[in-house]
């Protein structure tokens, strides 16, 4: 009974964040989640990153973990109300979120490339999900409880590797597929939203480097598939002329 009550939680913040699961990635996310949708691979299967060789987080008593709570506490003490208000922006993972103001693509965004983004999201959160299941490191706040205190909202799940580096530097990787003359300005914008993750407190730095670790291993397998290569090309079709 408390499974189902939880499962039925999900459905409604599902539906009242997309209006319709079949309409928003954070909605379907949520009802994969709890289990109430099948799982379907568009790209790259998920289920490899629960045995990957990827590299684990510090131990919680080594030099480097240190360096990483350190680096918190001192943006926490130096951090302004306009570097919280920045982070607070981006600490949506979407596309309107990372490249909206800077899009090649037509306005509003063709239906097209709002599913092409879909579906990578879908595919990247269940990867993602995987390896933060992995290694189940704590997030700053929940390491340091009276210590570290984030001025953003404080994410739930697991915090290695950063899901907004993975997703920024994936997402980064695929706008220079699509426009490789444009990659320097889309990965600068990839590592400003991670950095802002570590600036809010939700996220050591360690977690963000190793979600870029994590981004440029999963666009290497995204190149692999046949049904993402045909998309791209599809997508650069769809460019503001």
């Amino acid at each position: 009974m408390i499974f189902r009550k939880k499962q039925l939680a999900l459905v409604f913040i599902a539906l009242a964040l997309g209006a319709s699961s079949c309409s928003s990635p954070t909605a379907r996310i949520a009802l994969k989640r709890a289990h109430l949708v099948p799982t379907r691979t568009y790209y790259v299967e998920a289920e490899q990153f629960k045995t990957v060789e990827f590299a684990p987080p510090p131990a919680f008593d080594s030099d480097v973990q240190k360096a990483d709570i350190a680096a918190i506490m001192d943006w926490q003490s130096k951090r302004t109300a306009a570097d919280c208000k920045k982070a607070k922006k981006t600490a949506k993972s979407t596309y309107d979120a990372f490249w909206g103001a800077k899009s090649p693509f037509p306005e509003p965004l063709p239906a097209e490339v709002v599913e092409f983004f879909d579906r990578l999201t879908l595919d990247l959160d269940s990867a993602v999900t995987n390896i933060k299941d992995r290694y189940q490191r704590l997030r700053p706040f929940k390491a340091y409880p009276g210590q570290a205190e984030p001025c953003i909202k404080r994410s739930g799940g697991f915090s290695y590797p950063s899901g907004h580096s993975s997703f920024s530097r994936v997402f980064a990787n695929v706008m220079t597929d699509i426009v490789p003359e444009r990659k320097p300005e889309f990965f600068a914008k990839a590592d400003e939203i991670a950095q802002d993750r570590v600036i809010g407190g939700v996220h050591f730095p360690t977690d963000i480097a190793a979600g870029k670790v994590f981004g440029d291993l999963y666009h290497a397998d995204l190149l692999k598939s046949e049904a993402y290569r045909k998309d791209i090309e599809r997508m650069k079709a769809l460019l503001v002329k």
